[in-house]
């Protein structure tokens, strides 16, 4: 009798148990993003703009993780090797997530099959930058000076194969000039670096670039976009200094570890969303120039790719190598 009743139930109970999402008690501890560049560079701001937030309306405290080194792609193998339950995110980005197998790199992860998308987060122009002991003067000035003294100028990236090594040597490719590269670990380093003048020029990412110019610390010679900052709006774009077509624009989104239940994912993205639509958020990104993309989570993914795809394009045609 016992024995009849519990086949009775059994399909009761499985369809129960089955009922119940994966993830439920979902989190249990805080959030911990993953950020794969030192503190100061755009990919820590935008981080510490929406970990927070994030981590506040899923109950749990958030804590940011600075993991840097070889553009980017330590801290991302870190982040594709985690626990896949819910408590590790990596922001990844256009230098970690769309750019480290251009030039051949050999990395620990896979940008895409190592990784769920939770959602883009928005993106933002690059500035071409000058230290403050350089007198760049116009852009058409600055260029003549490059074509007229090949070499005897430097540039600072966050390390060969990232977003501002590629757009420099992009800008070097069409201009027809040569500027002896200087990798750092980071964008932070990079920029300390050429406040004091000990480089000449790089590119950085609007949102950590404006205001050091606003400051008056920083030159701004042009920027990369369709249109001019509104917070720079004496810079040209490079369309507009002849330059057509310039890429340079970094993307920036979360990602968690690729086995990660699809019930966790999907109330990641909608805090994501909420997050980013939040009037507070928004004022404080678009102040920096970063544009705010809250969307669903596979928009993220078409992201990468056609990043990927254009700048694989823009490689093999300019013949980019690292150096």
């Amino acid at each position: 009798m016992r024995r009849h009743l519990l086949y009775l139930l059994l399909p009761v109970l499985l369809g129960s148990m089955l009922a119940v999402p994966a993830g439920a008690a979902w989190p249990e501890r805080p959030i911990r993003v993953i950020v794969p560049f030192p503190p100061g560079g755009p990919n820590d701001v935008v981080a510490r703009l929406v970990a927070e937030p994030l981590a506040q309306a899923l109950g749990q405290p958030g804590v940011i993780e600075n993991r840097a080194g070889a553009g980017g792609t330590i801290g991302s193998e870190a982040g594709a090797r985690a626990p896949a339950d819910g408590h590790t995110l990596t922001l990844g980005s256009t230098s970690s997530h769309s750019l480290p197998t251009l030039l051949g790199q050999k990395i620990g992860y896979s940008p895409t099959t190592s990784f769920a998308p939770v959602g883009l987060i928005g993106r933002t122009p690059t500035v071409l930058l000058a230290s403050p002991r350089l007198p760049a003067g116009s852009f058409a000035d600055f260029l003549a000076r490059l074509r007229a003294q090949p070499g005897q100028l430097n540039y600072g990236s966050s390390g060969a194969g990232t977003l501002n090594h590629l757009v420099m040597e992009t800008f070097k490719a069409q201009t027809g000039t040569f500027i002896v590269h200087i990798p750092y670990r980071g964008t932070g380093q990079a920029v300390a670096d050429l406040l004091a003048g000990q480089i000449d020029l790089m590119f950085d990412a609007a949102i950590t670039a404006v205001p050091q110019v606003r400051a008056g610390k920083l030159q701004a010679l042009a920027v990369s976009g369709a249109v001019r900052l509104a917070d720079l709006p004496q810079v040209p774009t490079f369309d507009e200094v002849g330059l057509r077509e310039f890429q340079g624009n970094l993307w920036i989104g979360l990602l968690a570890p690729s086995q990660t239940p699809a019930p966790i994912l999907q109330r990641l993205n909608a805090e994501l969303q909420l997050v980013l639509k939040r009037p507070d958020v928004r004022s404080r990104m678009t102040a920096l120039g970063f544009e705010p993309l809250p969307g669903p989570a596979d928009a993220l993914t078409r992201y990468m790719q056609a990043v990927h795809d254009s700048w694989a394009r823009v490689v093999r045609e300019r013949r980019i190598g690292s150096e």
